[in-house]
């Protein structure tokens, strides 16, 4: 049994403090915010969509970039005042968008994905976890024939041999997912993912931690961590504003301020913040809601149904660093693109009636998470899960906890290594 510090109370840290718990560690988790899940995890898009966990830099991204500079409508955008901080990372991202890189990163996430799910599962079952949850699929909808033959033949290279993707053509959109009738003739189809579910990440990290309090761990929020103590190239304790911890072990789960803390320890850890908006509505008649969760790949949004009348919308990449500002205009836009697709809800679709929100995925050159132990003992990392940590966090978290006790983990986990981009210099 050792002492483990696990730093961020986000669906990682929360899943990581259960699996860690469950091994008869004595777990203490510390989290800045006043409540469990009150980052990036808050009101994310939902979606446990392991079958297209892939990177986001597939190729080409970088003339679509070029193409949306100066648009407000754009899915992506790369403010010019953003460019002195993406630095060698941006360039690192934009070389592993080659083809060949970007199936190998594809894979490897999509593997992990798949395994997360697996683990969710039991947990769900085992714990007795209740999140809003829906097993029913996903839909990723086209509106040109073309794109959907191309992601079609892609995806189908991606999931060989992992999960399956049907091709559904407009009519069976449809009849599978009424809420679309509106826009029937618009569609050209969707691919569906039988495998995919959704749920409420921050209900279910809530419970998880719930759940591991209840095992003896010990949950501090309210407490921010200030210094990470490493003494001859091993982990000592932390060092927070009320406290100084001693442990054995030290795991940083805490997504895009991962940097930040191991700035004075030359660990690498390339994450860069990419902002994502969502705005979660009750409404009113839930006849026109949809039932899957539905991703626009074009658009880059996804809407997704939590409970009986709750729908969020949720999207958008804005390569703006660290800034959690929610701009009046890219919430138009997010919403403008919601009404479009759902005409019949679009008069409760305003940023009025909605509870709007930004947050920070913490995204890695490779699109692949930092997971493991660092070249200083003690010290793990499971961290940069871009937008899929909470289609990864359970498998992620087993893992980490796998190679915490020297056990050989079910996944083969050489491509999430967390020391494999090496140190800088001191």
């Amino acid at each position: 049994m050792k002492r483990v510090i696990v730093i961020g109370a986000g669906v990682v840290g929360a899943a990581t403090a259960l699996a860690l718990t469950e091994r008869g560690h004595r777990v203490t988790v510390i989290d800045r915010a006043n409540g469990v899940a009150a980052g990036t995890s808050q009101a994310n898009g939902g979606g446990i969509t392991p079958l297209h966990s892939e990177p986001w830099n597939q190729p080409g991204l970088f003339g679509k970039l070029l193409r949306y500079v100066g648009r407000r409508d754009a899915p992506w955008r790369l403010p010019p005042s953003a460019l002195p901080g993406i630095g060698f990372w941006g360039l690192r991202f934009m070389l592993e968008a080659r083809r060949p890189r970007f199936e190998y990163n594809a894979r490897a996430a999509i593997r992990l994905g798949c395994y997360s799910l697996e683990v969710l599962q039991h947990w769900r079952e085992a714990h007795e976890l209740r999140y809003d949850q829906t097993c029913s699929g996903s839909m990723q909808l086209y509106f040109s024939e073309a794109a959907l033959s191309r992601s079609f033949a892609l995806r189908q290279r991606l999931v060989e041999g992992l999960g399956e993707v049907e091709r559904l053509d407009a009519a069976a959109v449809v009849a599978s997912e009424p809420a679309l009738a509106p826009v029937r003739q618009q569609l050209a189809g969707a691919l569906y993912y039988p495998a995919h579910e959704s749920g409420d990440a921050a209900a279910f990290a809530r419970q998880v931690v719930a759940r591991a309090t209840l095992a003896g761990a010990e949950l501090r929020l309210n407490e921010g961590v200030q210094r990470i103590n490493c003494e001859r190239g091993e982990f000592h304790s932390v060092v927070t504003n009320r406290d100084t911890i001693e442990a054995d072990t030290c795991v940083i789960a805490t997504g895009s301020e991962t940097p930040a803390l191991l700035q004075s320890l030359s660990v690498q850890a390339p994450i860069y913040p990419v902002r994502g908006y969502s705005a979660t509505f009750e409404i009113n008649d839930a006849t026109n809601l949809p039932t899957l969760p539905l991703l626009d790949a074009e658009r880059r949004f996804v809407t997704l149904r939590l409970g009986e009348r709750t729908l969020r919308v949720a999207g958008l990449a804005d390569f703006a660093g660290h800034r959690r500002a929610v701009p009046p205009a890219r919430i138009d836009n997010l919403l403008a693109s919601a009404r479009q697709l759902l005409p019949a809800l679009a008069e409760q679709l305003t940023p009025k009636a909605g509870r709007l929100w930004a947050g920070l995925r913490p995204v890695t050159p490779d699109g692949r998470p930092l997971i493991g132990e660092t070249d200083l003992r003690g010290l793990y990392l499971n961290t940069g899960h871009g937008p899929m940590g909470w289609t990864m966090a359970c498998g992620s978290a087993e893992i980490l906890a796998d190679l915490l006790d020297g056990r050989e983990p079910a996944l083969d986990v050489s491509d999430y290594r967390a020391d494999r981009f090496g140190r800088r210099a001191a």
